[in-house]
Parts: C-alpha cells; sequence; structure tokens
C-alpha cells in the first residue's frame, strides 16, 4: 500500500478526539482546533473518517497501527473458541489466548478495550458537536446516524468482550478510555445499544454509493440490531421483526458459489450488510484503512515468493477442519493444504486459513485489501433459523428453509450440485439447535463469529476441551479480564469473576 502520510491532516479529528490542543499538517502547516474545527461540512465528514481511524490500521503508523479490525477481533475470536491456535510459541498475547491462560495483564486484551474507546470517544466527539454545523439538514442527519451507528456497534463489542463496562457517552478531550466511570449493568449497555442503532436505523440512507459504497446503512443498523437482540437474549421478537425486514426485501441474497464471498471484486456486494473495508481510497473522505491482516497472519511462511511473505501465526485445529465434509464447497475454500509453488507441489504439515486470498486480484501474500464482512447475509439467515428455534421450540417450515439456504449454496461448485450436506428436515430444538450452531461454525469459519457463539449457546467449555483438550478451558473464559493498566488508572473499575 503507499504510504499514509499525507492524509494525515484529513484525520485531524482524530487528534483532538485524544485531547491534542491542535494538529498540524506537514504540507500545507495549517492548524485544527477544537474551537476552529467542527464549522464546515468538510468538517463533519472528517470527524466521521476520525472515528473509522480507530478501528483499521491508518490511524496512526507508530502509536495505534492495529486498530480492533486489523486483526485482533477475528484472531482473539478463534483462538478463543475451538477454531484456532497459535502455531509456535512467540512468547505474546496471542500465545497466553490461545492457552487460556490470558490475565489482566495481556497486551492484546488491553489495545482491544483501548481501540474501542478511542473510537467511542471519537462517536460522541461527532454527536456532540455534529448538530451545531450549519449544513445541509438531510447530509447531517446521515452522517450523525453513521456516528450513533459506529458507537452503538462498539458497544456491542465491548460488551460481548468484557460485559459490564463504563457508559461513557460524552467526549473526553482530555482522554482516559474509561473517564473514571464504574462499570454499567450488561442490561444498561445494552438499552444504550438499541438506543444508538434505533437513531440509525431512522438516520441513515437505504444504501450508499460511490465513494461511499461500503458506509453503513439502515440495513446495517437493523443487522445490528437483530444480533445485539440475539446475543443479549431478552427481546427474540425485536431480532425475529428486524431480520423478517432484510429478508423480505429482496435487497440481498448469497453469492452461487462460496468461493465468490471473498472475491475482492464482490467487496460490497449483495451479501454484505456491513463490512470493514481495507482499501486505500481516493480521497480525503473514503480514506479509511490500508489493508488488513486477514492473508497475511493465516498463510504460511518462508514459502512463497514475494516480499513480505505469509505470516503462519495462527492455524486452524484439527477439530474444526476434520468437522468439515468432503465436497462441501466451503472446505476447500476456506483451507489449504498444500499448494503448487515454483512449479512444484508442497504439502503442509498443517491445514492453513485462505479464504481470504484472491489470489487472482492479489497474487503476492501481504496485507490485503480484502473485506472483513462482520455481517453477511448467510449470516442473516443462520440467525432467523435460531431466533426461529428459541421461540417455538423446534424447527420450522421457514427455519428450514433459511439454514437449507445456506446448506444448498455450500454443496454447489463451479455450477455443479454435489452430492452433499441434503436439506435439513423437522428437528426437536436441542437437535435443531446444535444444527444451527454446527452451520454458523463452517459457514463462518475465522470471521470473528465462534467465541461469541459458544459463549451464546452456552458450548464454550465443551467445544473448547473437544478441540484443545490440553486448554484449561473456564466459565471465566465466556469474557476477557478487565486490563489491568484500566484498573490500576481508575479505582472504580471491577475485575471479572476467575481474573
Amino acid at each position: 500500500m503507499k504510504p499514509f502520510k499525507k492524509y494525515r491532516i484529513y484525520f485531524a479529528a482524530l487528534v483532538l478526539m485524544l485531547g491534542c490542543e491542535s494538529a498540524l499538517d506537514e504540507e500545507a502547516k495549517t492548524f485544527y482546533t477544537e474551537d476552529t474545527f467542527y464549522q464546515t461540512e468538510q468538517d463533519v465528514r472528517l470527524a466521521i473518517n476520525g472515528i473509522y481511524g480507530h478501528l483499521g490500521a491508518t490511524y496512526d503508523e507508530t502509536l495505534n497501527s492495529n486498530g480492533l479490525y486489523f486483526a485482533n477481533y477475528w484472531t482473539v475470536n478463534a483462538l478463543l473458541s475451538d477454531e484456532g491456535e497459535t502455531s509456535f510459541n512467540r512468547g505474546d498475547g496471542y500465545n497466553q489466548l490461545s492457552a487460556m491462560v490470558h490475565t489482566p495483564e495481556n497486551t492484546v486484551v488491553l489495545e482491544i478495550w483501548s481501540n474501542i474507546y478511542l473510537g467511542i470517544n471519537a462517536a460522541n466527539m461527532a454527536i456532540a458537536n455534529i448538530p451545531d454545523v450549519d449544513m445541509d439538514g438531510q447530509t447531517k442527519e446521515a452522517l450523525l446516524g453513521e456516528a450513533y451507528f459506529l458507537r452503538g456497534l462498539l458497544y456491542f463489542e465491548l460488551v460481548r468482550f468484557f460485559g459490564e463496562v463504563p457508559l461513557q457517552l460524552e467526549p473526553q478531550t482530555v482522554f482516559t478510555s474509561s473517564a473514571y466511570l464504574a462499570r454499567s449493568p450488561i442490561d444498561e449497555v445494552y438499552a444504550q445499544i438499541f438506543s444508538d442503532l434505533s437513531v440509525a436505523e431512522n438516520s441513515l440512507p437505504s444504501e450508499q454509493t460511490g465513494v461511499d459504497n461500503g458506509r453503513p446503512t439502515l440495513w446495517s443498523a437493523k443487522a445490528y440490531m437483530a444480533k445485539a437482540a440475539l446475543q443479549q437474549g431478552e427481546d427474540l421478537q425485536l431480532a425475529k421483526t428486524k431480520l423478517e425486514e432484510i429478508i423480505k426485501s429482496g435487497r440481498f441474497g448469497l453469492w452461487e458459489d462460496y468461493a465468490d464471498v471473498f472475491k475482492i471484486e464482490n467487496n460490497n456486494g449483495k451479501e454484505v450488510l456491513f463490512a470493514i473495508s481495507f482499501l486505500e481510497g481516493t480521497d480525503l473522505f473514503s480514506t479509511l484503512w490500508e489493508g488488513g491482516h486477514l492473508v497475511f497472519r493465516t498463510l504460511p511462511g518462508g514459502v512463497y515468493d514475494g516480499l513480505p511473505n505469509g505470516g503462519g501465526l495462527e492455524i486452524p485445529t484439527t477439530a474444526l477442519y476434520n468437522s468439515f465434509e468432503d465436497g462441501d464447497r466451503r472446505k476447500e475454500v476456506t483451507f489449504m493444504t498444500e499448494d503448487v509453488i515454483d512449479g512444484e507441489l508442497v504439502e503442509f504439515d498443517t491445514p492453513y486459513i485462505v479464504k481470504y486470498w484472491d489470489r487472482e486480484a492479489e497474487p503476492l501474500v501481504n496485507n490485503t485489501d480484502n473485506d472483513l464482512q462482520l455481517i453477511r447475509y448467510a449470516d442473516v439467515l443462520l440467525m432467523y433459523a435460531e431466533v426461529l428455534n428459541e421461540m417455538n421450540s423446534g424447527s420450522t417450515p421457514e427455519a428450514l428453509d433459511a439454514i437449507n439456504q445456506v446448506r444448498r449454496r455450500a454443496r454447489f461448485a463451479d455450477g455443479e450440485e454435489r452430492e452433499v450436506l441434503p436439506d435439513l428436515t423437522a428437528m426437536g430444538y436441542e437437535d435443531f439447535r446444535e444444527a444451527i450452531l454446527e452451520e454458523r461454525k463452517k459457514e463462518l469459519t475465522w470471521e470473528g463469529h465462534r467465541w461469541f457463539d459458544l459463549v451464546r449457546f452456552g458450548k464454550l467449555e465443551e467445544k473448547v476441551s473437544q478441540a484443545k483438550p490440553e486448554v484449561p478451558v473456564a466459565p471465566r473464559h465466556y469474557l476477557l479480564p478487565v486490563p489491568q493498566r484500566e484498573r490500576d488508572i481508575n479505582p472504580k473499575l471491577t475485575q471479572n469473576p476467575g481474573y
């Protein structure tokens, strides 16, 4: 990717979120302060971009180059579940998470907490200041809705990772990640999530076009309202309603071939409700991220031409790989066990995750422009099957149709149907629940869902013990520990049980 230098002034809002008095553009020698910012529509758009800067990889090359979704989000989800493990003893925070011996001093856990609160503070700043900007009312409403959406999204990630958390809704110009607040009850955090997403649903457009393509829409808000309601487990009717609105809209569908889901040319296509786009934009309003680690971390190192090579840092568990039926299209798209390198067939000693590597678009192993699809239509269908099973204590025709759409797609490869994965038929509650969890595992491998799913289903100890019997999984692993550094700063913070 190109060096991220001339765009620094475009993220001046980020510096303001951290409490600095001003930001200096090395080229233009222009100063921004809290008094001179938030004056124009351009300022508002830059402020919204500033929120995204804490999610990916472009905020700061030295201080904060690993935003939430750059690597930690999906890597931690894999390592804390039966999906993945570290491939060698690196002696770092990821190894601790893989072995489930992480403590409140874990550096990866601290990064997750800090990056989420940085993003929340940036969203708070935008929400507080955008209403007073003189600009077109409809545009203002949409951009303000985007800030509410991102704050709701970040609080949802935060409550899933840590449980009770400080609920900071006011901007902090002198930054402290928790603002010295005590932790709020989980139900209060979810209430705020639903409130923010409701504002977003009523403010965001039904589609984003041009340079805005890939930003959230009202459908993104509906999808996250459903996912949050399902994760909390207290308002299944809300989840059902929002999922049905998405399904009945006719706006979304499955690609015919599972391999097409991860083609770069299909980013922001018909299956995506919201994704993290790791493209380098062409102007100050579309430059958000500069590439993700989706490919580099998971492909074998030291075997491909070109630098940098794959890192081979995390690998799927043997149990995950073996759970896929031969002929399931998702198995050959998700994993790689051998490859032709320099004209010779090389067999690897373990499977590697390859689903994000679009070899035609990006032949060299590097940071990738491919998206991390946080919610796609297959997830919507599987959530719908889950909600109906919970509400009806067993499968219904509608629930079976939803899950069988996903299974049917997995039978197809290159336009031909294979004799695998037959449609599911009527099941009781427990059997269908297990079938849904299994389908989610295979459909959404390494997309940042598995740990959250196992926690929601109450299956974490069982599934991790089966896949990684040497790992001392325990009830405390349903949440991450509150970082000790934050507790040292803020004496009001309590610790999660078991840590």
